[in-house]
C-alpha cells in the first residue's frame, strides 16, 4: 500500500524523486497526458524505506537496477492538483544505473514497463525550457547545488 492519504478534498503523499545525471543531462518524466515534468520516483510504500522504494520504483518504470549514491534534498510541498490540496513530502536522491539507460539522442521515449510516462533527458543548460516541479528541484539542478537540504513550498 503506497503513503497516500486522502481526507475530503486534501491528499498527504510521501514521494521519492531520482537525480540522475549523465552527460550533463538529467533525467525527467511526465504522464503522457500532462505537459509538466517531474524526476523520476514514485510513491513510498507503507512498510519500505526510501531508497528501497527508489530502486523498486527505478525497476518498476525504466527496468533499471540502481544505486542510491546519496540523500540530497527533502521538499515539502504544498500544492492544488485536480482540485485538491495535496501535502506532499519528497525526498530526492542521486543515483546511478548500473545498466546503463541510452541518452536516446535529448528526444522523448517511453518504456514498456511505464508506457503512461514520457521520459527525456535534458540538458541542466537548457531546464529553464522546461517546467520541472518542484520548482525548487529546478533550480537547485541548475545551480548545480546538490548539498543536502530542507526546503518548504507552499503554493497553495
Amino acid at each position: 500500500m503506497d503513503a497516500v492519504f486522502h481526507v475530503e478534498h486534501q491528499v498527504f503523499n510521501y514521494r521519492v524523486g531520482a537525480v540522475m545525471i549523465k552527460e550533463g543531462r538529467v533525467l525527467m518524466h511526465r504522464a503522457k497526458t500532462e505537459t509538466n515534468w517531474s524526476l523520476p520516483g514514485g510513491r513510498v510504500k507503507l512498510g519500505e524505506d526510501a531508497k528501497m522504494s527508489l530502486k523498486r520504483e527505478m525497476k518498476e518504470e525504466l527496468d533499471l537496477n540502481v544505486t542510491v549514491d546519496g540523500f540530497l534534498w527533502t521538499v515539502e510541498n504544498f500544492f492544488t492538483y485536480a482540485e485538491k490540496e495535496i501535502h506532499e513530502v519528497g525526498l530526492y536522491f542521486k543515483i546511478t544505473d548500473e545498466n546503463p539507460l541510452p541518452l536516446h539522442d535529448g528526444e522523448e521515449f517511453t518504456v514498456l514497463e511505464a508506457d503512461r510516462l514520457v521520459f527525456k533527458w535534458v540538458s541542466l543548460e537548457d531546464l529553464n525550457e522546461y517546467v520541472l516541479h518542484p520548482q525548487v528541484v529546478k533550480e537547485k539542478l541548475i545551480e548545480g547545488s546538490f548539498e543536502p537540504d530542507y526546503f518548504l513550498v507552499d503554493q497553495s
